[in-house]
């Protein structure tokens, strides 16, 4: 700006002639869900696992494809396949299906019964069975997050959710996850799949939990953190990312349990455009 374009608006206000002012941008009000015929999306997580030295063990990865919007308003699951690798960059194997996921059916508007252990019944009482009921999960809390608190939410200003602090959340009778504190910033908008979204980010750290695979122990601290793209037109979850690093002990005792930590990466993409 030049100095006479400077000195001219500093006069102006000293006359008091009333300069336009900038109006903060908000996110439209009442705005809500609009789905018309099924939404798809591919959840796309990885594992990977060190042990307390930071040294590398393996990894995993788990692909599935999520349905909502079905008759009667049921989600699905279908095409869900975990694969393993060795090596940090090498590539993952062929994998294998999980048949306990196809087909697996549920109102996602029933978010708290995914809570309660008669939920995944028929899932194997394994580790992996757990990145299964994670896509789960992860799929109801992005959900929550981006369409949930929508009105509260103001530009640049983190918002705490209501009985979300120092909340403890049942794991389907595995154990118990406790967040500590979640936070959502609307960042600004964007776009995806041609539309204009509010990006969300979330985040919560120092997450304590506790839980049980088989005969086996598990206790450790979480920190997790994402974003979520919301369809400013209806609200529809248009991408989502997570990230999570969790150091853990596991073992049948206290006095046998062993250190590591998992750090996993996660893509929530949406296929179908239908409206």
């Amino acid at each position: 700006m030049s100095m006479a374009w400077s000195s001219a608006i500093l006069l102006l206000s000293f006359l008091g002639v009333p300069l336009e002012e900038k109006k903060p941008m908000t996110l439209p009000q009442g705005l809500v869900l609009s789905e018309e015929g099924p939404q798809e999306y591919v959840f796309t997580c990885e594992y990977f696992q060190t042990d307390a030295g930071d040294e590398f063990i393996g990894k995993h990865r788990i692909v599935a494809k999520y349905a909502r919007n079905l008759a009667g308003g049921k989600a699905v699951w279908s095409d869900a396949v975990l694969s393993g690798g060795r090596t940090l960059d090498g590539d993952y194997d062929e994998g294998k299906p999980l048949d306990y996921l196809e087909g697996f059916t549920y109102d996602p508007s029933l978010r708290g019964a995914s809570f309660m252990p008669s939920f995944f019944r028929g899932f194997p009482v394994t580790a992996t069975a757990s990145y299964a009921k994670n896509l789960v999960w992860d799929t109801h809390m992005m959900e929550d997050f981006g369409q949930g608190f929508f009105g509260s939410l103001k530009l640049n200003q983190p918002y705490t959710p209501q009985g979300m602090s120092d909340a403890g959340v049942p794991l389907a009778g595995m154990g118990t996850f406790r967040n500590r504190k979640v936070e959502l910033t609307w960042l600004g908008l964007s776009e995806r799949n041609g539309e204009s979204c509010a990006m969300i980010r979330y985040q919560a750290y120092f997450n304590r939990f506790q839980m049980g695979v088989g005969a086996s122990k598990i206790a450790g601290l979480s920190h997790y953190w994402g974003e979520i793209w919301v369809s400013l037109v209806d609200k529809q979850i248009e991408h989502g990312t997570l990230h999570e690093h969790v150091s853990m002990r596991i073992g049948a005792s206290k006095e046998s349990m062993t250190p590591f930590r998992v750090f996993r990466v996660a893509s929530f993409e949406k296929l179908h455009q239908g409206k």
